[in-house]
C-alpha cells in the first residue's frame, strides 16, 4: 500500500476501491495476510466500523477470506486445467487517486465473484500503460502465460494501440490454436464492418451515445463536439455513429472539426496542441458542449476547462460514458451513461461457460441495458 497517508477521513467505498485496486494490481499477493482492521483504520484515518464495512464488501466480492483468530487473507487462485479462466484487459488507475478509470477495472472484481460462484477461479493480469511497442510485447507475454496455465477460457478486451490493431487478431489466434475459448468484452477485434467469430459482451454503444447526445440537444444545445482517443475501436466508432445520428435527426450536419481524436491526458500535462483549439472553440461560441467517449476523458476535459477559467456547465457542458468511481472526485457532478458492471460480469461468465460447453455455436452479441444518469455537468440541474 502506498506509504503516503490520506489527509482526511475516507468513506468505506473509497477504502473498498483502494484495497480492491491493490489486490488486483498485485500489491497484495494471493494468500498474503492483509493489515488488521485497527491498522487500516489508522492508515485511512477513519473508524474501525468504516473499515469493517469495506472489508465485508470486499469479502462478498470474493477477493479475500477471513480465518477466525488468524486474520484476513487475499483469496488463493489455484490453477486447474478445466476450472480456470484467464483475463486479458487493461484497467487504468488515475494518478494520485487509486481510482479505476475504465469500466474494466470495475468489472474485474465482479467477474471474479461470479466465476467463483460457478466453481471457476480467475487468473488476473493487468496491462500497464506503456508506449504501443511495450504494450504489445507485454500483452503477448500475458497471453502466453495464460496458455501455459491451461486456462479453459479468456476474457479479452481488444487493445487500443493506434494503427497496430492487428495485434488483437494475433492474440485471439494464439488462444484458438491452444484450444482456449475467447469471450470479447466491450468490442470486436476487427473493424466495425467485419464481424469476428467471437462472442462479444457489452452494450449498445451506438444507441447509448444517441441517447446521451439527444439529452444535450433537448436542453437546447446545437453546437456539440465529440472527443475520443487516437485509437478507434469498434465500440468507439459506434459511439461516434450514435452521436452523428442524434445530430442528423435534428438536421445538424457534423463537420470534421467537431470530431476530436487525441489523448486527453496530455491536456493536463500541458503537452497537447489541441488544447488551445478547444478553448478557442468554446470561447468563440463555436462549441457549447462536448460528448466524451468515456468518463476519464470527460474528467480531463472538465479539469482543463476549470484550470483555464471556464465554468461547467455555465460556459461549456460536458457529458461522459461509463459512470465510474472517478466521478466522485470531480468538482462538478458528471452526466454520463451508466454501464452496469455487475450485469456485464454475469453475462460474461455465462457466455464463457456456454462457449466452452458448446464451442460450435454461432458468435453472439450480448448487450446489457444502459442508463442515462443526469447530473450537473450537462446544465439540466
Amino acid at each position: 500500500m502506498d506509504s503516503k497517508q490520506p489527509e482526511r477521513s475516507i468513506k468505506h467505498k473509497a477504502i473498498y476501491d483502494k484495497i480492491c485496486s491493490d489486490i488486483l494490481k498485485g500489491v497484495y499477493k494471493p494468500g498474503q495476510k492483509l493489515p488488521t482492521e485497527n491498522e487500516l483504520a489508522e492508515f485511512f484515518k477513519t473508524s474501525r466500523p468504516t473499515i469493517s464495512r469495506a472489508m465485508r464488501d470486499i469479502q462478498e466480492k470474493g477477493l479475500i477470506v477471513r480465518h477466525q483468530g488468524q486474520g484476513t487473507f487475499v483469496k488463493q487462485t489455484t490453477v486447474n486445467e478445466h476450472k480456470t479462466f484467464g483475463i486479458l484487459v487493461h484497467w487504468q488507475i488515475r494518478p494520485h487517486t487509486d481510482t479505476m478509470t475504465t469500466i474494466f477495472g470495475v468489472m474485474v472484481p465482479e467477474i471474479l465473484k461470479v466465476a467463483s460462484q460457478q466453481g471457476y477461479s480467475l487468473l488476473l493480469n493487468d496491462i500497464p500503460e506503456y508506449k504501443d511497442t511495450d504494450y504489445i510485447k507485454y500483452s503477448k507475454k500475458i497471453a502466453q502465460r495464460l496458455i501455459d496455465s491451461h486456462v479453459a477460457g479468456v476474457f479479452f478486451t481488444p487493445l487500443e494501440v493506434s494503427d497496430k490493431m492487428f495485434i488483437n487478431e494475433e492474440l485471439a489466434n494464439a488462444f484458438d490454436k491452444a484450444g482456449v475459448a475467447v469471450v470479447l468484452l466491450d468490442r470486436d477485434i476487427t473493424d466495425s464492418y467485419h464481424r469476428s467469430k467471437y462472442d462479444i459482451v457489452g452494450i449498445n454503444n451506438e444507441q447509448s451515445s444517441l441517447v446521451l447526445t439527444n439529452h444535450l440537444l433537448k436542453l437546447g444545445c446545437k453546437k456539440i463536439d465529440f472527443i475520443c482517443g487516437p485509437a478507434l475501436t469498434t465500440s468507439i466508432n459506434d459511439r461516434i455513429r450514435g452521436y452523428r445520428s442524434a445530430m442528423e435527426e435534428q438536421d445538424i450536419h457534423v463537420q470534421p472539426h467537431q470530431l476530436h481524436s487525441f489523448d486527453s491526458k496530455r491536456l493536463l500535462e500541458g503537452s497537447s496542441t489541441e488544447g488551445q483549439d478547444i478553448l478557442d472553440r468554446v470561447k468563440s461560441g463555436k462549441t457549447e458542449a462536448f460528448v466524451c467517449v468515456n468518463d476519464s476523458t470527460a474528467a480531463d476535459m472538465m479539469l482543463y476547462f476549470l484550470r483555464n477559467g471556464l465554468k461547467v456547465p455555465q460556459d461549456v457542458r460536458i457529458v461522459g460514458f461509463d459512470d465510474l468511481p472517478i466521478n466522485k472526485l470531480l468538482p462538478v457532478p458528471l452526466t454520463t451513461i451508466r454501464q452496469p458492471a455487475e450485469a456485464l460480469a454475469h453475462e460474461s461468465v455465462r457466455t464463457m461457460i456456454d462457449r466452452i460447453e458448446c464451442s460450435q455455436m454461432p458468435a453472439r452479441d450480448i448487450m446489457v441495458k444502459t442508463e442515462l444518469i443526469i447530473r450537473q455537468s450537462c446544465g439540466s440541474q
